[in-house]
């Protein structure tokens, strides 16, 4: 197994994964998208609020808040050691947001007692305030799961298999960009197709070909092109990892229960 990667800018990384099995990969996609932990808000408790929301619209808006943290310093409440439903600063972590006058309420006004932990979008609107309302409340953070609440997904994972083009006989450079162009009648054909003048058309400004060129298209099935994007405040690179080690986590834990 081996991993190429081909992208990796901001929060979206692409990456290729060779001599693999559909069976790996989509238990890698899976993992990334429901079992690597995130840090969303659990618990909200309303001091006063004298907006024009409902306490329970306020809370769920600030549970879809996504949040940076340290993932070396914090757990889970089911893995923690203090096993207890309130928490401890090893699982939870502790916000306080009071605003009040005319105002727009945004993530950034929200203040964890860990100044490590950040929304990972500060300006996330809340809710706006009009003169003389008041919005006061306390908050939990907790780490969490996909599987448990989308709040807790920690990213938007795909994968398809490598495309292999040869024209003429001969494999192309782009595989990728050539494969976005290339018509339906092109990847559905079974074995080597003739170019004509609407193939010629969607393909010629990515490769060299004329009408009369012999095409074939095939996918490779051990080979998946991955793209990630974090919709939680961790990397991407860190989400590929972290789902390498639950994979392995998980492997070992089904080999010692055998």
């Amino acid at each position: 197994m081996e991993v190429d990667i081909l992208e990796e800018k901001g929060k979206k990384m692409k990456f290729l994964l060779k001599d693999s099995k559909p069976q790996f990969a989509n238990a890698l996609r899976r993992t990334m998208i429901g079992k690597v932990p995130t840090m969303a808000v659990e618990e909200v408790d309303f001091i006063n609020n004298t907006s024009g929301l409902f306490d329970e619209i306020i809370a769920h808006r600030i549970g879809m808040i996504p949040w940076s943290f340290p993932e070396d310093e914090y757990r889970t409440r089911e893995k923690c050691e203090c096993e207890s439903e309130e928490g401890c600063p090893n699982c939870t972590v502790e916000m306080v947001l009071k605003k009040e006058r005319e105002a727009f309420v945004k993530a950034k006004h929200i203040k964890p007692t860990d100044k490590k932990v950040e929304p990972e979008n500060p300006g996330i609107l809340i809710i706006k305030l009009l003169d003389g309302q008041e919005l006061e409340l306390e908050a939990k953070g907790v780490l969490g799961t996909g599987k448990e609440h989308a709040k807790f997904q920690a990213a938007s994972a795909s994968y398809k298999f490598l495309p292999e083009i040869k024209i003429n006989g001969e494999e192309v450079d782009n595989i990728e960009e050539v494969a976005s162009v290339a018509p339906e009648k092109v990847k559905d054909a079974e074995g080597v197709i003739e170019a004509d003048e609407d193939i010629v058309y969607a393909m010629n400004k990515t490769v060299d070909i004329e009408e009369g060129d012999e095409i074939e298209y095939t996918e490779d099935d051990n080979s998946f092109i991955f793209t990630v994007e974090s919709v939680s405040g961790l990397e991407p690179r860190y989400i590929v990892k972290e789902a390498v080690r639950i994979i392995k986590e998980e492997a070992e834990e089904l080999e010692n229960a055998l």
